[in-house]
């Protein structure tokens, strides 16, 4: 028999659970599925006997008023940090400071929040959900022999995936399908010895790489830990690579910067990649919904792409589903 609850949430990422969280404290019974072994999504961090990397988000800043209040909240729970290390950009001729503004991370890794979340919530990891059907009862949510249904679905996942998912029927596919996401590959490196730049990330504006970060510069980090991120066009065009070759390229790429900074090659003792297959999308809007039929979609693709942009649109999306909640209560009295 079918599992019953006022809504689901499928995705553990910031914005599924910070739609979540926001559904839960209305008093809505909310249950989120998640396929990874965790919780986070691109808030990720990588972590084996040498160490950690945060190989997804780097770091995010508050700029909305709902946001920063959020922030302030994480911060007196010493669940994230303020990044200070001086970060930089490079044009392929010079390095400059980039602008000054407060990044944090969460500590000791960068789903400290979110694992705060998911404490007051039903969460159940490790379910890949495989088809979602619309009911007359709302929605059911199919996950092998495993079946739950719910009046109402937040999908917060990237906008291809939930384009697989939604009945082709629905007027939310053709929407979630014509979304553009693009890749981004990731490599995490460790050295042997300190490698001396005045900088803890930068910003390389020319060559497959487009971001690198001393990872062990973050709050509750240590060790000689790296971080590369590599271009959007580079990692379309290489999507396909092994992480092998990806690695290989990468770090050739790396070691030409640090010669260009006067920095010798150093002895990296380990290397490993990921492949994040839908890292950036470029929706300006908060949420796609559909309320009146009980589907939202919410997640980091939109609202700017950026953790901020994602918290707000789990919001967005459980506000969404509260008014039309509301609204049917009303036709019904």
């Amino acid at each position: 028999m079918a599992a019953s609850w006022d809504v689901i949430v499928i995705g553990a990422g910031m914005a599924g659970l910070s739609a979540a969280q926001q559904l839960h404290a209305a008093g809505r019974r909310v249950l989120v599925l998640e396929k990874s072994r965790g919780i986070g999504g691109r808030m990720a961090t990588r972590r084996d006997e040498t160490g950690q990397w945060d190989h997804g988000a780097q770091y995010f800043t508050a700029r909305s008023a709902a946001f920063r209040r959020q922030v302030a909240i994480w911060l007196r729970a010493n669940l994230i940090g303020r990044w200070h290390a001086p970060i930089y950009a490079w044009d392929g001729q010079n390095l400059s400071i980039s602008s000054p503004q407060q990044r944090f991370v969460g500590t000791p890794k960068m789903n400290a929040p979110l694992g705060a979340i998911a404490a007051t919530l039903d969460v159940k990891l490790s379910v890949q959900v495989t088809a979602i059907e619309a009911t007359a009862q709302g929605w059911q949510v199919n996950a092998g022999e495993q079946i739950w249904q719910a009046p109402q679905l937040v999908l917060a996942l990237p906008a291809p995936q939930a384009a697989a998912l939604i009945p082709v029927a629905h007027p939310m596919q053709a929407a979630a399908e014509n979304i553009p996401m693009s890749p981004c590959w990731a490599v995490m490196l460790s050295s042997e010895h300190a490698i001396n730049l005045p900088f803890a990330g930068a910003f390389i504006n020319d060559g497959a790489i487009s971001w690198l970060a001393h990872n062990s510069s973050k709050p509750g980090r240590s060790g000689q830990h790296w971080l590369l991120h590599a271009s959007v066009a580079w990692s379309q065009a290489h999507l396909e690579d092994s992480a092998d070759e990806v690695i290989a390229l990468l770090i050739q790429a790396f070691n030409r910067l640090l010669a260009r900074w006067g920095q010798a090659e150093p002895h990296w003792q380990h290397a490993g990649a990921h492949r994040w297959r839908f890292a950036q999308g470029s929706s300006t809007q908060a949420v796609v919904q559909s309320a009146e039929t009980g589907l939202v979609l919410a997640g980091d693709w939109l609202a700017g792409g950026r953790i901020e942009g994602a918290y707000l649109s789990g919001i967005d999306a459980a506000n969404a589903l509260l008014a039309a909640t509301a609204g049917q209560q009303r036709n019904q009295s």
